[in-house]
């Protein structure tokens, strides 16, 4: 089921270009501030993990001395264990951009879109400017545990950013899939998307075109319009890592 997302501007108008600014100490020391949170917050993960690993192997002790009584509390244990180093594992590969790794660990199940670099480059540009995020995802993972079942589309208001899922024998991660829909001044406009132009779906509205679907991520998406030989061009930027639905 492909999951969509909703947007709380439009893209209008004809002359309004929207780019994003940085500053320069504020700005520098506050990102400083965030990559140091998200140093601690990997390394307060592998702490977990290592109780995890003593933890198990108390119970495989245990398991020695009183036999069968606790393989049951043993095998949770185990499987807690496997899903926090899966969680781990992907955490790293996202943290080093490792494509090859996070192959393995993300899993979509819509076959026009592939995990590569081309497709994951929004997402590390989302990390790479929101250090915190890891902290989001481990929020999100423990409420899907918690909670014992994932988004049910239009019962649930935010879908999760990964979902955790086993497939054969282990754990791998589903992503929330979104999509935009583009309002335009003309039909015959061109939409660009991270620099590449794409061909928007019709919708209803013969001014809106709907297009996707995309991984969590960035994304700077331009619409423009030729006028004559005057080319005319709108910008919005765009963060996809949670939330709502469609975008629009």
């Amino acid at each position: 089921m492909k999951q969509q997302v909703s947007l709380d501007e439009t893209i209008r108008g004809s002359n309004r270009t929207e780019t994003r600014t940085e500053g320069s100490g504020t700005a520098m020391l506050a990102r400083y501030e965030q990559r140091k949170q998200a140093r601690l917050f990997m390394q307060k993960r592998r702490k977990k993990y290592y109780r995890l690993i003593w933890r198990i192997a108390l119970a495989v002790m245990a398991v020695w001395g009183i036999g069968g009584l606790i393989l049951k509390g043993y095998g949770a244990l185990k499987n807690t264990a496997e899903r926090e180093v899966a969680i781990m594992r992907l955490e790293q590969a996202l943290k080093d951009e490792d494509i090859a790794d996070l192959k393995k660990y993300i899993r979509i199940p819509d076959e026009s879109l592939s995990v590569n670099e081309t497709t994951l480059q929004p997402l590390f540009a989302y990390l790479k400017d929101h250090p915190n995020a890891y902290e989001k995802l481990e929020k999100d993972f423990e409420k899907q545990q918690k909670m014992k079942h994932v988004y049910i589309k239009g019962l649930t208001s935010k879908p999760p950013i990964f979902t955790i899922k086993v497939y054969g024998d282990r754990y791998v991660f589903e992503p929330t899939l979104y999509f935009f829909n583009i309002r335009l001044n003309e039909p015959d406009d061109k939409i660009i998307i991270n620099g590449k132009e794409v061909k928007g779906k019709p919708t209803k509205d013969p001014l809106v075109k709907k297009v996707g679907p995309y991984l969590p991520g960035t994304y700077t998406i331009t619409s423009v319009k030729k006028d004559g030989e005057k080319r005319e061009k709108q910008t919005k930027k765009v963060a996809l890592f949670g939330g709502s639905r469609v975008h629009e």
